[in-house]
């Protein structure tokens, strides 16, 4: 393999370790929940957004304040929230997302008394109809989010504030295309890492790593080695463990597209820059590129999505990341399976959870689901 050796600027073990040093500084850190929100409304007002992450470490106090059976995302935040582990964020914004999410919030704000709170429910139905309310909600955000950093957020700023994290999806999509188009240059960890980086740190530092890493990609060639092409799909708001995709090419595997949230779908669209600020993010949120099963997408979902990307990457199958316990991933799995077998597409499901994986298991799974699609090609 010709994998690039690249040097994240963060340490993942540590992702808000840059908003701290940041913090020292004076600058107001954020916390964002994953999924939808528009960052740019916080870096125009000055602020510093950070994308909530999943710990690495076990969840230990959370577990007297949060159901087990709520997903591994909302257990490992709210655990290092009552560890102290969040006092770095001046405020959390959270996006009603799921019921999970929202008893989150709720144990959050009864454990960080001294953080501020910010909560927008958006409309899970995507139709123009909404069009107003989207509007209306960020409206009330970006009044909250001025008044917390003691500052207008004017149209100038919010607009500078779009192009710079166009700038970034753009860069980080050209990553990802050199990454398919050269297969072996860029591991899957690495790729994963450079999309978690972004969340974690100013744009105007992730967009200067980009640009000095693509050339280096350009330069590469790519694996001789052929691979079982696979689409990996799931896991909407939280990374995948990367031993599993190191286990997925050790054992011959392909990464041909993604949706998974710290990968194509966190940089998928960009918001226009012609639009007034707030009209484009508005739109934005009706435009994410990818769609979501949280949201109900009548025109275009997520099943018709996996299929043309399917089709246009030549996939030779599709491997299902079910995070334990994800309410919109169980209700939508059943209807998906159904379209894979009427389009007879391979597919195979890897349950994850936040607690330790039995890695043994998942190797079989994933080493009888490759065999079995180089086989069928």
């Amino acid at each position: 393999m010709t994998s690039t050796k690249i040097r994240l600027d963060i340490n993942l073990e540590d992702p808000y370790r840059r908003a701290r040093e940041l913090k020292k500084e004076g600058k107001k850190v954020f916390g964002v929940s994953p999924m939808h929100f528009p960052e740019e409304l916080i870096h125009a007002g000055g602020g510093l957004p950070v994308v909530l992450q999943e710990s690495t470490e076990p969840v230990t106090y959370g577990l007297a304040h949060l159901y087990p059976f709520f997903c591994g995302f909302t257990r490992s935040v709210v655990d290092m929230g009552v560890r102290n582990k969040l006092d770095v964020f001046d405020t959390i914004v959270l996006g009603d997302l799921c019921i999970q999410l929202r008893h989150m919030v709720k144990t959050l704000k009864r454990q960080m008394p001294a953080t501020s709170f910010v909560y927008t429910q958006w409309p899970l139905e995507i139709s123009e109809r909404f069009h107003s309310t989207v509007r209306g909600r960020l409206q009330r955000c970006k009044k909250d989010i001025e008044q917390l950093l003691g500052r207008e957020i004017t149209d100038d700023n919010l607009a500078q504030s779009i192009r710079l994290y166009n700038q970034n999806r753009r860069l980080m999509r050209q990553v990802i295309d050199l990454a398919r188009a050269k297969p072996g240059v860029l591991r899957a960890r690495d790729l994963v890492g450079l999309v978690e980086s972004g969340m974690v740190m100013p744009k105007e530092e992730h967009n200067r790593m980009l640009e000095g890493l693509i050339p280096q990609l350009k330069r590469k060639r790519a694996s001789s080695k052929q691979g079982a092409k696979v689409y990996l799909a799931g896991h909407l708001c939280m990374a995948v463990k990367v031993e599993i995709l190191d286990l997925i090419e050790e054992l011959g595997g392909q990464v041909v597209w993604d949706d998974l949230y710290t990968g194509s779908r966190y940089v998928a669209s960009d918001a226009s820059e012609t639009l007034p600020p707030m009209e484009a993010l508005t739109q934005r949120y009706f435009n994410l590129g990818i769609p979501c099963p949280s949201r109900m997408e009548p025109k275009y979902g997520w099943s018709d999505y996996i299929l043309d990307r399917v089709k246009q990457a030549g996939a030779q199958g599709v491997m299902v990341f079910m995070v334990k316990q994800c309410g919109p991933m169980l209700l939508y799995y059943p209807y998906l399976k159904d379209v894979f077998e009427r389009e007879s597409i391979p597919y195979t499901v890897i349950v994850t959870e936040h607690e330790v994986v039995s890695f043994e298991q998942v190797k079989t799974r994933i080493q009888a689901f490759l065999e079995m699609i180089q086989r069928g090609a």
